[in-house]
Order: C-alpha cells, then sequence, then structure tokens
C-alpha cells in the first residue's frame, strides 16, 4: 500500500498540469503498475488534487508504547536473562520492585507504569525487536538410540494417569562445550503431582543411567509404573529396556 502510494505521489503533479491525452497515459501507467481500476486510479488522483499542502494523515492509533517504554523493557529482559516474552510478562513488576530498592531502576514514573500493564503481544513484538545475536544458548546433547524401535511410543495427551507416570530426562552440566568428561543430572517429573526426584551421575553411560534411575525409584512417595523418556541412548538401551520390562508396567518413548 505504501508503494502505491508513493506512486501516486509521484505522478500527481504530471497528472494536474497535464492534457487529457497525457492524463490517459499516466493512468494507463499507474493502472497497470499497480493493477488499480482507471476508475480507481481517477479518483486516488482527485482526491490528492484536492488535498491542501499542509494536510497530514491522521488515521491509526496513538501510540501508546514509545520508545522509553522499549528502552526500560529491554533493561528488564537483559537483567532476566533474555528470557521469552511469556515467562517476563508476569514479572516484570516484581522486577521493577527489587530494581528500585536497589537505587538501579532510572525510568520515569510513567514509562514503568506503562511497562507493568504492557499486555503479552505488545511484548512479544518489542523483545522480537531486540538483538538476540550472542546469547548463550543450551547445547543438545540427544543421540537417538539405534534400537528406540523396540519401544512403545506414547501418543497424544495423558488423560491424567495416576501417580507413578512420569518424564524423565538428562541435563548436561557442561557450560558452552559438550567435549570431554562432566556431570549429568537424572531428572524425573511425575505427570500427575508434579513431583520431582533427581541424580547425579558422572557422564551418559547405560549403566550409569540405570543406577540413577534405580536411586530416583528408591526415594519416591509412590511406585514408579512409567517411564517416558526421549529417544537418548542413555535410556533406549538393553540394560534400561530389560530391566523397565521386569520392573514396571511399561517404557514408553
Amino acid at each position: 500500500m505504501a508503494t502505491k502510494q508513493d506512486i501516486f505521489r509521484t505522478h500527481c503533479a504530471s497528472y494536474r498540469h497535464g492534457s487529457k491525452h497525457e492524463r490517459g497515459e499516466i493512468l494507463s501507467a499507474v493502472c497497470r503498475v499497480t493493477g488499480i481500476t482507471r476508475k480507481g486510479a481517477t479518483r486516488r488522483f482527485n482526491i490528492l488534487l484536492r488535498r491542501s499542502s499542509d494536510w497530514e494523515d491522521q488515521r491509526g492509533g496513538r501510540v501508546r508504547y514509545g520508545p522509553d517504554a522499549t528502552v526500560a523493557l529491554k533493561d528488564i529482559w537483559k537483567l532476566a536473562g533474555c528470557i521469552c516474552a511469556e515467562r517476563l510478562h508476569g514479572r516484570v513488576a516484581l522486577y521493577v520492585q527489587q530494581l528500585e530498592k536497589a537505587r538501579r531502576w532510572e525510568h520515569a514514573a510513567e514509562t514503568t507504569a506503562l511497562l507493568c500493564v504492557m499486555s503479552l503481544g505488545t511484548m512479544k513484538d518489542r523483545i522480537a525487536q531486540f538483538d538476540h545475536r550472542g546469547l548463550r544458548r543450551g547445547r543438545g546433547t540427544t543421540k537417538p538410540s539405534s534400537i528406540k524401535e523396540i519401544v512403545p511410543v506414547r501418543h497424544g495427551p495423558w488423560n491424567n494417569p495416576l501417580p507413578g507416570f512420569g518424564e524423565i530426562d538428562t541435563v548436561a552440566h557442561c557450560g558452552d562445550v559438550i567435549a570431554g568428561d562432566f556431570c549429568y543430572t537424572v531428572q524425573y517429573t511425575d505427570v500427575t503431582t508434579i513431583w520431582t526426584a533427581l541424580s547425579a551421575q558422572w557422564n551418559k553411560g547405560e549403566r550409569a543411567t540405570l543406577a540413577s534411575i534405580k536411586h530416583i525409584e528408591a526415594h519416591l512417595p509412590f511406585a514408579l509404573k512409567g517411564l517416558d523418556p526421549d529417544s537418548g541412548g542413555e535410556f533406549i538401551n538393553w540394560h534400561l529396556v530389560g530391566w523397565a520390562h521386569a520392573h514396571i508396567p511399561r517404557v514408553v518413548l
């Protein structure tokens, strides 16, 4: 739309002072480029010719969140570790409160009030415009197992199972580099109760992971009925699959 308006403005003076034949040629060229009908192009030129030299476009809503609100949001976003808008939205007032106590909040009261009532949609749009280059990303260490076909795959939602069915995964404590040896945490989270159990281990070996799961099972307040791991080799291997088939009803992907 902006390009079409520029085309009409460019030819407006020629259309004003041109002869009937020249106006016809201008209309033909404009209609061919913009795809507007001849009648619509004529109407558009007539509107531009009737406008005064000091006319301003008053359409569009008032800008509520100006540059000051964007700068304040970026300060909060960086302080929070550059998290997404969905996680940041409900915590903005808390961050502002803590910064004010520490006398590190330098934005005006009006800007602060606007930031605290900013909608999630607006916050997502503003954060998407920030420079995300150089941000630290988590390193993925999951390598699919070659025997994952022998494990049944769960489809759809959990549908409120009994306690004892949980998601399980490994978390690598490696920093930015996944080379070499380092610690892992095996984390079990129960689907129904959200009970979380952790077990630390050195590296991600099959036997070490099985030992961590046995440790977690021994400390659960309910019987372990099912595991839902990813397709990583630390879970989908003959050691864990054999143990799971013998001790718990099912292990699923």
